[in-house]
């Protein structure tokens, strides 16, 4: 594709129109988000619970459930970190701290830096971006995401970026507010080796991490900007029309358990709207601008890799520099 290539965008009366559309026919019929929330406490706690049997059974079954529940508490930090899954910020603030807690991640770090993501995707400035420059570590990379059980895309893309970004702020606020977070996630987990055993927990929790951290490689990360960062257009800031450019959707059953996340060009054009909304913005798109769903967009199984995957490359049909 070549630098001068016009990308499809919409214009600023379709962007009114269809955010317009999508808040008159309202929400799909049931509440995913609050749906999610109390199937991932569930899981959760059924997770614990297991781990309280000694058996080497019950720390398979323990992880497993914490795999899938720290997975769905991920998609639940998203929303709150957007300001969407509750009405008052203080609710969303609040929740998305209590997930981060269970997830490893500190929300305050999380927030400020998938706020960047939304605001700089597509350029060098993007948090979760890809380094453009020559690294001598390329090849190891793209051979360990061949391996399929190194979640090597997660961590560097999603996971470390987020979890840093606040360290390496230059507000002493942001920082402090980073390192009380921090702590709170180390004194949870440290009561919880203490209730469960330290050695069996943090076997245990390794294991969980690990799977969630496969699951949202294979369902998220592997799809939605692998092989769109960097692009070649030397732009410091892309408005919210140009940036479905840079993400891609998927297609996934039952996606409302996973609050729709796999909808991601349509929520990379309405990073606020609330999760339940966005089935009808892809229907609009479908209806109305096929050719925008269609650009970078990966109709392929939620297991099925891609088999051109490259982490620092444009992949077939993308930009290509």
């Amino acid at each position: 594709m070549s630098r001068n290539h016009e990308y499809p965008v919409l214009t600023h009366r379709e962007y009114r129109e269809l955010l317009g559309a999508a808040q008159q026919s309202g929400p799909v019929l049931l509440p995913w988000h609050f749906i999610v929330l109390m199937v991932a406490c569930l899981v959760m706690l059924g997770g614990y619970g297991i781990l309280l049997l000694e058996s080497v059974w019950a720390c398979w079954i323990s992880g497993l459930l914490l795999a899938i529940g720290m997975l769905m508490l991920q998609v639940i930090m998203h929303e709150a970190a957007h300001h969407s899954l509750v009405r008052r910020p203080r609710g969303n603030a609040l929740i998305g701290w209590l997930t981060g807690l269970l997830v490893l991640t500190p929300f305050c770090s999380y927030r400020r830096g998938h706020h960047a993501h939304h605001r700089f995707a597509g350029t060098q400035r993007d948090p979760t971006a890809a380094p453009d420059a020559p690294r001598w570590h390329k090849g190891l990379v793209n051979w360990l995401v061949k391996l399929h059980v190194v979640p090597v895309l997660y961590l560097g893309g999603v996971y470390v970026p987020y979890l840093i970004y606040d360290s390496k702020s230059k507000s002493t606020t942001h920082k402090l507010e980073w390192c009380l977070n921090v702590l709170s996630i180390m004194l949870l987990q440290a009561i919880l080796a203490w209730v469960f055993g330290p050695v069996r927990y943090l076997v245990v929790l390794m294991f969980a991490f690990w799977g969630s951290a496969i699951l949202y490689e294979y369902l998220f990360t592997q799809h939605q900007h692998v092989g769109l960062l960097p692009v070649p257009r030397n732009k410091d800031r892309y408005s919210l029309r140009e940036q479905q450019v840079f993400s891609r959707s998927v297609r996934m059953r039952w996606s409302g358990m996973l609050m729709f996340f796999n909808l991601h060009k349509e929520h990379h054009l309405f990073p606020n709207l609330p999760c339940g909304y966005l089935p009808g913005v892809h229907h609009w798109l479908r209806q109305n601008r096929p050719d925008l769903l269609d650009f970078t967009s990966e109709h392929v199984g939620i297991f099925q890799r891609r088999s051109d995957l490259r982490i620092y490359e444009p992949t077939e049909g993308d930009h290509e520099g």
